[in-house]
């Protein structure tokens, strides 16, 4: 008698797939696609992201390697009082009207990012393309790391999401396929077993 009761491993696996026998609906079998399809996506998002974070890493990397070529720091010198500030504390950065040297050596002015707070005089650093154009500094190799798994990271959580509402829904549906079903079969069979007592 002890070797007709199922194991873990069985037990999951009859739960899993609904079990079997001549009671299994058609909704049922759908059910247990959707199930497959939803375990197939859980299982392969993982290997698809770590792919596409790769690639997208390997991406950000020359990007990165490109601006580092093109870009050149250098130092302006604020020619007015710095205006707009944005962000708070240490990190406060504000609109400063600066001039400073191209590469090429011409003269240039213009509006740079520097501290809140920057006074004429006050030397701000800066980058500048080979134009003498100012720049956002190149990205680092820790940014393009940091922006290719969390780019990953998302694209992983949006399959789940995904795979994860499309079961949901397709199992809503079925439970109210299931529901007319029962209610149109259970109108047949009720009234041949009510008994209404006088």
């Amino acid at each position: 008698m002890a070797s007709d009761v199922p194991g873990p491993a069985r037990s999951m696996t009859r739960r899993f797939t609904l079990g079997r026998g001549p009671l299994r609906r058609g909704s049922d079998r759908v059910q247990v696609a959707s199930r497959v399809l939803l375990l197939l996506v859980v299982l392969l998002s993982v290997p698809v992201a770590l792919t596409v974070g790769t690639v997208v890493r390997g991406d950000l990397l020359a990007t990165a390697e490109r601006e580092a070529g093109e870009r050149s720091p250098t130092q302006a010198v604020a020619t007015e009082d710095a205006s707009a500030s944005y962000g708070t504390g240490a990190a406060a950065r504000a609109v400063v009207a600066a001039r400073w040297t191209a590469p090429d050596g011409t003269e240039v002015e213009g509006d740079v990012r520097g501290p809140a707070g920057t006074r004429p005089g006050d030397v701000v650093e800066i980058w500048v393309t080979a134009d003498g154009r100012s720049v956002d500094p190149p990205m680092s190799g820790r940014q393009a790391t940091l922006s290719a798994v969390v780019l990953a990271t998302v694209g992983w959580f949006g399959a789940l999401a995904a795979a994860g509402g499309g079961h949901a829904a397709v199992c809503w549906l079925l439970d109210r396929h299931r529901d007319r079903e029962w209610t149109r079969g259970w109108a047949a069979v009720e009234p041949t077993w009510t008994r209404r007592v006088p």
